[in-house]
């Protein structure tokens, strides 16, 4: 089923907290030396003299994959997302010590180069299924079990994810399989994070859950992911209705998990104190909320055409100029922070959200989020608080196809009377 079209009634009050939009003086500084220091280790810095960060031996990682693979990895990494707002992230998860966030960095992009995250994301379920020597049907079967999926907003304004612990077996996937599905998930989870501007809050229902349904290798991955390579993506994990027999996995679990990941975990016995983070018309039932929404897996037509591939090459195109008038505004930046420039780097970013927008559809395989009508091509997200109808509630207004031309067309205005050069491009966004 997919959705009616939303109609926008303004949303001033739309519930968004938008963390990462909101940078202190500090962080937009730490953000100009973390690029700085970026630019100059992959070498598309003005300024080509040796620096601290090259000293750091961070150039040998570069070295095994060369510097225009991690370059082709960071742009994208970023292809729907602000670069700053991504960047802030890592300058969080390091307290501000700029090395090593950007060493943070660096292993990320590596981690995305050797488990071919970017391919991953483009085949999508509909890929993997064509895939010959894939177990497929174990990938799909994290989703139609019912397992976990996306589904809601919190009161923060992110999305939520569920995990039913109790419906997993780590005999029924290879660590492969279970690997490439936590990797496709956080995926989409950041697809909507960036989106919203948000955060996710995970529930973790362990009624039911024995040491049957334990699985170390899975739990440790997703761990690594979230404090290495998802990093600030996390606003809670709530462990919910958590049995006698889960006191001994915590107890040897919770020294694995890093501190600042750790913090994050809160323990809920009661479904009242899930209505401290989530809307009780966004809890199921039989959490004491008033949804009725359930999962009802769609599996992808695999008979769908492949991608208009010229298409596809016009639009890799416009994003390789439009990442080329990035790195020179940067660079115009990194040297002087003014006002000016700092607007002038802003306006490209804007376009290059919007651009992103129209080319994600050929480099992303459709999830069932998509299908589901979760995900809009314009940005807005937006989900059902009860089954079989079309009572649909979208977030992410700001940062929609529609608001960000409007952006792009007030700051071209405001360029033009003070006189302002302003990057032009030669295709229409």
């Amino acid at each position: 089923m997919t959705s009616k079209a939303p109609q926008d009634h303004g949303h001033e009050d739309e519930k968004v907290i938008e963390k990462t939009n909101s940078f202190s003086d500090a962080e937009k500084e730490a953000s100009r030396s973390f690029w700085k220091g970026l630019f100059d280790l992959l070498g598309l810095s003005l300024n080509t003299s040796q620096t601290s960060i090259e000293d750091s031996g961070l150039d040998q990682i570069i070295t095994k994959h060369g510097r225009e693979r991690y370059i082709e990895a960071l742009w994208m990494y970023t292809t729907f997302e602000d670069p700053d707002q991504l960047v802030i992230r890592f300058i969080r998860a390091r307290k501000h010590v700029i090395e090593s966030a950007i060493k943070m960095f660096i292993e990320c992009l590596q981690w995305r180069i050797e488990s071919n995250v970017d391919e991953l994301v483009s085949k999508g379920e509909s890929g993997l299924i064509k895939q010959d020597s894939y177990d497929d049907k174990a990938f799909t079967h994290q989703i139609s079990s019912g397992k976990t999926f996306l589904q809601g907003f919190s009161k923060t304004g992110g999305p939520v994810s569920y995990l039913f612990a109790r419906h997993h077996r780590s005999s029924e996937q290879t660590l492969e399989v279970m690997n490439d599905y936590t990797t496709w998930a956080q995926e989409n989870v950041r697809l909507v994070n960036s989106s919203l501007g948000s955060q996710v809050t995970v529930i973790v229902d362990l009624a039911g859950f024995g040491l049957a349904n334990m699985d170390w290798k899975a739990v440790l991955y997703y761990n690594k992911c979230l404090q290495s390579y998802y990093p600030e993506a996390l606003q809670v994990v709530i462990l919910h209705n958590a049995p006698w027999v889960f006191q001994g996995v915590w107890k040897a679990l919770g020294p694995m998990l890093d501190p600042v990941v750790r913090s994050k975990f809160a323990f809920t016995k009661s479904n009242e104190e899930l209505l401290d983070y989530v809307d009780k018309r966004y809890l199921f039932e039989e959490h004491g909320g008033t949804s009725t929404w359930k999962l009802s897996y769609q599996p992808p037509d695999i008979t769908t055409p492949e991608v208009d591939q010229t298409r596809k090459a016009e639009l890799m195109s416009q994003r390789k100029k439009l990442v080329e008038k990035y790195i020179e505004a940067t660079n115009r930046w990194i040297d002087d922070s003014s006002a000016t420039n700092a607007d002038l780097r802003h306006f490209v970013a804007l376009m290059m959200r919007v651009q992103g927008l129209t080319l994600d559809p050929y480099i992303r395989g459709k999830t069932f989020y998509h299908r589901q009508g979760c995900v809009l091509e314009n940005g807005l997200i937006g989900f059902r608080t009860m089954d079989g109808d079309d009572s649909w509630e979208f977030l992410g207004h700001s940062r929609s196809r529609e608001r960000v031309l409007e952006e792009i067309e007030a700051m071209k205005a405001r360029f033009k009377i003070e006189e302002v050069d302003y990057p032009i491009i030669d295709f229409e966004l």
